[in-house]
Formats: structure tokens, sequence, C-alpha cells
């Protein structure tokens, strides 16, 4: 029969190493929330120094607590008491274990509102402009596309959910041009022309005060152009480079597909008139990363959101389907795509 000591000092160290990987596991799953905050506020610094920190002290704790207590057992020095101290680790464990839990929950809830925000904004915009319906949807799957084309310097640039975010809501601006002239038939006049390239600087003005207010000089750009003859004649040099990727995805959505005023061009079509104005109204280099894309990814990706072959596990799998990220439950095997457990964040 095992003596009492014996048993004290194994439930001891059982407690620190269940202690420990409760907390190690706390741990990577703080770090993914944090990454999940960092993406959503376009912070790249202070979150990561900030895990690192987190982590490297929690590896501390856990290592000096569990080899203490083991020196203790071989030297025979092992007090009875190590009991409690290993007890009050354990359940520390726990606590931060919960909060983390709760930190997940909460960060799921406010990704959630976000994601109807923005729908709700799309929906309205829509209601007023029914020829671009899905327009917008659009816009953001192919800033992505060629985001990812991009030289790895132009990259380190650009917060990609910034980038989609304010492809996202480039037009929200149109909430506040009249219907009539959004959706007249013909020609518009110097006047009516005039009111419609407010647009951008009332998008600004709706979104300063939110917590999109970062994207607003993205989005107020975004009709610049690079022989500076854009709506506020802002020189090519300082046009934001998202503003730039917006406005080439911007273009091509709109010849590629029906108007009030006009059909939809061919592909091959909208891109001759997207090479026709490289170097005037558009950037070149994004223009000839763009045209380097099949007609087959370009459609395949500009599919709306709800027709996707997507899971619904989470809001942070939601999120990043509609940014167009692959799904951490996605695997791709020889009979079609396959979804394991979720990784991500839970609400």
């Amino acid at each position: 029969m095992l003596s009492g000591g014996i048993i004290t000092e194994a439930l001891c160290l059982a407690l620190i190493l269940v202690g420990a990987v409760v907390l190690g596991w706390s741990s990577v799953r703080h770090y993914r929330t944090l990454a999940f905050m960092r993406a959503r506020t376009y912070d790249r610094q202070f979150f990561s120094i900030f895990v690192c920190g987190l982590s490297i002290i929690m590896i501390i704790v856990i290592f000096t607590g569990y080899i203490f207590v083991a020196t203790a057992k071989e030297t025979g020095t092992f007090d009875p008491e190590f009991l409690l101290v290993a007890s009050i680790f354990f359940l520390s464990s726990l606590v931060v274990m919960f909060m983390v839990n709760m930190q997940q929950k909460l960060m799921g809830a406010i990704a959630n509102k976000r994601l109807d925000t923005i729908h709700s904004m799309i929906c309205a915009i829509e209601a007023k402009d029914i020829y671009t319906k899905g327009h917008s949807e659009q816009v953001y799957h192919l800033v992505g596309l060629i985001y990812h084309r991009l030289p790895g310097p132009m990259k380190a640039q650009i917060n990609l959910v910034r980038l989609k975010d304010a492809a996202m809501l480039h037009d929200i601006g149109k909430i506040g041009i009249p219907d009539n002239i959004l959706n007249k038939p013909g020609k518009l006049t110097s006047e009516e022309w005039a009111i419609l390239k407010q647009h951008p600087q009332r998008g600004r003005h709706i979104l300063e005060r939110t917590s999109f207010r970062e994207i607003c000089d993205v989005i107020l750009y975004h009709h610049e152009r690079m022989d500076g003859k854009g709506y506020y004649g802002l020189p090519s040099g300082l046009i934001p480079l998202e503003s730039r990727i917006i406005a080439v995805a911007d273009t091509f959505s709109a010849l590629y597909a029906d108007r009030v005023y006009r059909k939809k061009y061919s592909f091959d079509e909208a891109h001759a008139i997207l090479r026709a104005s490289a170097g005037s109204h558009l950037d070149p280099m994004l223009v000839e990363i763009f045209c380097g894309l099949s007609e087959e990814r370009i459609n395949a990706m500009s599919l709306p959101v709800a027709s996707k072959d997507r899971p619904s596990c989470c809001s942070y799998c939601e999120l990043t389907a509609l940014y167009g990220a692959t799904c951490p439950r996605r695997k791709e095997t020889r009979r079609g795509p396959r979804f394991s457990r979720c990784i991500c964040p839970k609400v």
C-alpha cells in the first residue's frame, strides 16, 4: 500500500503538471485571440510584443514550478506544504483558462457586431443603387487577389484586413447621393457629376467617427488618378497604395458588370480598357499584376460570399471567409475539401 507521503508527492506533481499544460494551452489560445484582435484593429506591433512577453513569462513560471517540486522530491526535502502551493498554481491556471475563454467570447461577439455593421452599410448602399448589387463584395475579393501577387516590400506596407475593409466600404458615401443621380439611365449633367464626385468625401464623413476611421483616407482617395487629374487632384506619389489597388479593382468591377446606362464589357474588353488607362488613371504596375489573373480565377473569387463553399464554425471563420482567407478547418483532400475541428477562437 502506498504511504500518505508518496500519494501527496504524486498529487503535488500531478497538479503542477496539469496546471502547466492548462496554462500553456491557455497561452496558445490567448495568442490566437490577440492575433485576431490585431487584425481587427489594424495593429501589428503592440500585440506581437505583448504576446511574446506573456508567453516567455508563462514558460518560466511553468518550468520553474515543476523543476522546483521535482528537485525537492529527489533530494528528500519535499514538504507536504508544497501540496498547497501546487494547488494554488493549479487553480490559478484554471482561472487563466476561464479568463481566456471569456476573452474569446467577447472578441467573437465584437467581431460579429463588426461584421453586421459592414453588411448593414453595404445593404444600405445597394438599396439605393440597385445596379451595383454585389459590387462591393466583388471589389474586396479582387483586391485580395491583387494583394497576394504583390512583391514582398509592397505587401509589407499593407494590412490586408484594412485593405479589405476599405474595399468593402469604398462606396459608402453613395448613401448621401440622390437616387435620381445614382440610377439615371442617361449621361449625367455637369452639376449631377459634381454631386456624384462628392461620395468619397461623404464616405469619409460617415466613417471618421467610427472604428473604421483609419481607412477614411484610403476611401477618400480611391478615385485619384496617376496623372493628378482625379477627384481631388492628388499627385500620384501621395495616393495611398491601398487606394491605388482599390481603384484597379473598382474599375474592372464597374466595367465587367451591367450598369443602368450600358451593358457589361467582355473580359477581354475590360482588360483592354484597364491597360489603356495604365499610367494615366491607374497604377501601371498594379494593372499588370491584375491582368495576369485568369478569367476563371477572377470569376471564381467574385462569387457572392453566400454562394461560396465554406463552413460556419465560428465568428472568426465567418470573418476569414468574408475576407478571402482560408478557414482553419478546411483541408484539401483527393475527394475534395474536408473540415477538421475548428482551431480558431470559438463563440
